[in-house]
Order: structure tokens, then sequence, then C-alpha cells
């Protein structure tokens, strides 16, 4: 009885073996056969993909967390703070009676919020003798934060550092043309005249494909006019990615001419309350 009961329970024994062994068969056949249709599709030429613009007015850009009085980008919810025009001790050093002058009227000009001031003597360093190589490094950033904290209206002053020869003088004037670009209480026109001057004198294809993006934040017909102007005004870095950045904007290729951007938004024509969403702030 006991010699039956042994013979059963290895015949028990092999069968579950045998099931296993067909399920770990088919599971690899079937892997095997998943790997096979990945493969397949090697050597197709892969679907062109589709660029969808992004939902208008889901969200402007810049506004996430930013309000009057606040930093960039890289500082939402963080207060402004008003540069002070501090300068290297050593570069304080060096300078002569007059440029001493001008930095101490500088900095009283930036205390009593005199914009008109610091932009007359932030134009007086561009015009001495001294501009720009006898003019220490650190007065040119000085006065690029002094220029960025009272914004668009200093454009020309600023534009004045994008040819100077340190490119650490010139990377801080394209970050404070890109804070400008994405002040919140802008209007769409303003922002595009920004853009516009930016596009002018900004060498740097990566710093103006970034601002490009700006197209987002104004209403239809501001943004083709805006591209227009690009096409002719704009310099060889805003020429050389203008093409993408008018892809992504409209969602079609090969709006290539003023004519066929016209066409674009003569079928996309603004909507009723654009000028209540990009107009601006009504508090400026």
């Amino acid at each position: 009885m006991m010699r039956r009961k042994l013979i059963f329970a290895l015949i028990s024994l092999v069968g579950v073996l045998g099931i296993l062994s067909c399920v770990f068969f088919v599971s690899r056949k079937d892997a095997s056969a998943s790997v096979e249709e990945t493969s397949v599709g090697k050597g197709k030429k892969t679907p062109t993909k589709v660029k969808v613009r992004p939902r208008r007015k889901a969200e402007r850009i810049g506004d996430k967390g930013r309000a009057a009085g606040t930093a960039g980008i890289e500082g939402v919810g963080k207060a402004r703070r008003k540069p002070t025009f501090d300068l290297d001790k050593e570069d304080e050093e060096k300078l002569n009676d007059e440029q001493r002058k001008t930095i101490n009227a500088i900095r009283l000009a930036l205390d009593n919020d005199d914009r008109k001031t610091v932009l007359r003597l932030v134009q007086a360093l561009q015009k001495s003798e001294e501009w720009p190589d006898g003019i220490p490094k650190s007065i040119k950033m000085a006065a690029i934060e002094a220029l960025g904290w009272f914004g668009s209206s200093c454009l020309p002053e600023l534009a004045g550092f994008l040819a100077d020869a340190d490119s650490e003088v010139v990377e801080s004037a394209i970050e404070r043309f890109e804070e400008m670009l994405s002040d919140f209480d802008l209007s769409d026109r303003e922002r595009s005249k920004i853009l516009v001057q930016a596009s002018k004198v900004i060498d740097d294809s990566d710093a103006m494909d970034s601002m490009l993006f700006e197209l987002n934040n104004m209403r239809h017909s501001v943004a083709i006019e805006t591209i227009k102007q690009l096409m002719v005004e704009g310099g060889a870095a805003t020429k050389s990615i203008l093409t993408e950045a008018i892809e992504f904007y409209t969602g079609e290729e090969g709006l290539d001419t003023p004519e066929k951007l016209d066409k674009w938004l003569k079928e996309n024509p603004d909507d009723e309350d654009d000028e209540e969403f990009y107009g601006g702030s009504k508090d400026k």
C-alpha cells in the first residue's frame, strides 16, 4: 500500500514538472516574439513628429508665482533686491576722481529710485574716453544691475554692454534682457518691441532661442507682426533659429514669407478677450 502511494506521488510530481516546462516554454516564445516584433520596425522611417502649439491662455509664461516686484524665473517667489552698486575694493581704489564721483552719484540715484539720473550717468560712462576697455569690469556689472532694476526703459543703455570684450559682462546684459522680456506687467506689444530690439544686437543663438519663446506670450496679430519684423531686422543668430520658432508658434511648417504668415493669421484671428489677457498691467 505504501509503495503504491509513493508511485502515485512520483507520477503527480512528474506531471506538475511537465506543466511548468510547458508554461516556461510558452512564456519564452512570447517574449521572443515580442523582441522580434520590436526589431521588425528597425530600418523603417520614423513618422514625422507633429508639432502642436501649446494651448493658448492656459497660463502666461512667467505668471507662475510672479507679481510686480518679484524676481525672474530663477527667483520665483523672492522679492527683488535693489542693487547697491558695490564694486571690488581693488577696482574702486583704481578709480579716478571723475569715475568715483559718477559711481557715488549712481548709488545715490539708486537709493532714491531716480531712473533718469541713473540713465544719464550710465550714458556718461559709455561716452567717456575710458569706455569700454578702461572701465573696470565690476563697474560695468554694477551698471547692468542698475539698468535691470529700472526695466525695459533702459534697453538702449543695456544694449551698449552687449559688444563688450568680456563674456561675463555680455552674459549679464543678456540675462537682464531676458528678465525684461518676462516682466509680468508688460503688454505683448511692449514685449514685442524688446524682442525685436534684442534680436538686432544679441548674437548668441541659444539666448535668442530662449527669448523667442516669448512669442507665446503674445496674441496672434502681435506675434505675427513681430515675426515679420524679425525676418527683416533680426541678426544672424535670430534668423538661424527663427524658422523653428515659427513652426512651434503656429504648429505649421513652411510659413516663410510675410504673405504666408498673413494668410495663417486670417485663418487664426485674435480672440475677443486677447486685449484683456495680453494687454499688460493697467496699474503701470
